[in-house]
């Protein structure tokens, strides 16, 4: 009787603490973000206020994506400068000059910025409100910021031994001159010294060490025209291919490009996941169609755009924020913003089984508890960590009760 009576509390064990996991599972799988959040894609507004009547050339967010940039000509063919520090809400002109091709960089921040035109380059250390404009330099050729704004990458332009580099630490006052190498000036600047060079002939160069020394890659696809380059240097993104790892592998990008459009721009994001490509195609009367390919997921899924006109697009180092300009072919420029929808965290509730907090991560402990333990802890998502209470206490009870009567 004491054997069958101990087989009958095994099972009764075994039975609650079936039913203590199986609630815990549920419970769990019920709380988890995972199982409700919609598939993450940019979010469009068209700004209503921004204040360009002329001709749009080019539409910047600032790597930290808290500053937006728009360069037009207007009617007396200057070249103006607008930013907004508000996402489109208020702009403010910040520059404006009689002259053409200006090519924007800017560090991460915006307090930064660097406009590159003809011979010479203007720079601003507070953010637009004042300028000094550098005149001819050994690197008049091209004058691009580093992220973290500590130096400038020059170059010569082209010369019988090729495109000498030049650095400057002190905003484009003084410079030292580097190696050559016969690509093109830096296009690309990180702020470990890696620069890079591109051209029309399918070629990249690469430097790890400011420009004293280069490396060439022949054969590189559509290597001036579409490939990008994430802003820490590590991920390039060509339209067909990515690679997280300066070019060394490669892997399908899986662009559902339609047919009849070629890629024309491109952007990756430092964490190689969020990707653009610009398609476009040219028809009857010299119209461009523009169609705006997006992915989150490192290309394993895209999202298609309308049909647009010819645009120009940037992307934030975080791929959070797009910034687009479209021609909408009547002679008006449409101005854009994309963005990604921020995690938010589940309201805690109350039920049966007990409260449901969202945990704040500490793992101090409590009293008859090992340090490092966070209590009753079931499930951490990536965006927030949920604790269950009482939990444990109903399963155990359940099969209290049912021994109790058993016995």
């Amino acid at each position: 009787m004491l054997y069958k009576n101990k087989i009958k509390v095994q099972n009764i064990l075994k039975s609650a603490v079936a039913l203590m996991l199986m609630l815990t599972l549920s419970l769990s799988t019920a709380l988890s973000p995972l199982a409700k959040a919609e598939e993450a894609r940019h979010t469009w507004k068209t700004l209503t206020s921004a204040p360009v009547t002329g001709r749009a050339k080019r539409a910047y967010v600032s790597p930290d994506n808290l500053k937006l940039f728009i360069l037009e000509v207007d009617t007396a063919n200057n070249t103006n400068l607008w930013m907004s520090a508000d996402d489109g809400a208020t702009w403010r002109k910040i520059w404006s000059k009689q002259t053409q091709g200006v090519k924007l960089s800017s560090s991460a921040d915006g307090s930064k910025i660097v406009l590159k035109y003809g011979y010479s380059f203007s720079i601003s250390t507070d953010g637009g409100q004042s300028w000094a404009e550098r005149g001819l330099s050994p690197a008049f050729a091209g004058a691009r910021i580093s992220p973290d704004g500590s130096f400038l990458a020059g170059c010569s332009g082209v010369t019988p031994s090729g495109y000498i580099t030049y650095i400057s630490t002190d905003d484009g006052q003084t410079w030292t001159q580097k190696g050559v190498n016969s690509v093109g000036c830096s296009t690309y600047v990180t702020n470990n010294g890696t620069l890079i060079a591109q051209n029309y002939m399918d070629k990249i160069a690469k430097s790890t060490d400011y420009g004293q020394t280069w490396t060439e890659i022949s054969n590189f696809p559509n290597a001036e025209l579409v490939t990008s380059f994430s802003n820490n240097g590590n991920n390039v993104f060509n339209g067909d291919r990515i690679s997280l790892d300066g070019g060394n592998h490669w892997t399908p990008s899986n662009a559902p490009i339609p047919a009849g459009y070629t890629a024309y721009q491109t952007g990756i994001s430092d964490d190689g996941k969020k990707l653009f490509v610009a398609t476009r195609v040219v028809v009857t009367g010299g119209v461009r169609k523009t169609i705006l390919l997006t992915s989150v997921d490192g290309g394993r899924t895209w999202h298609s755009g309308d049909d647009l006109g010819d645009s120009d697009t940037s992307m934030s180092n975080d791929g959070s924020k797009l910034f687009n300009v479209y021609d909408d072919n009547n002679g008006r420029f449409v101005y854009r913003v994309g963005t990604l929808p921020t995690s938010q965290p589940v309201t805690p509730g109350s039920g049966a089984a007990g409260t449901v907090t969202p945990s704040t991560g500490s793992t101090s402990a409590t009293p008859g508890q090992k340090p490092g333990k966070a209590p009753g802890r079931l499930a951490e998502t990536g965006t927030s960590t949920w604790t269950v209470g009482g939990l444990a206490v109903i399963a155990v009870a359940a099969g209290a009760l049912v021994l109790r009567k058993r016995l």
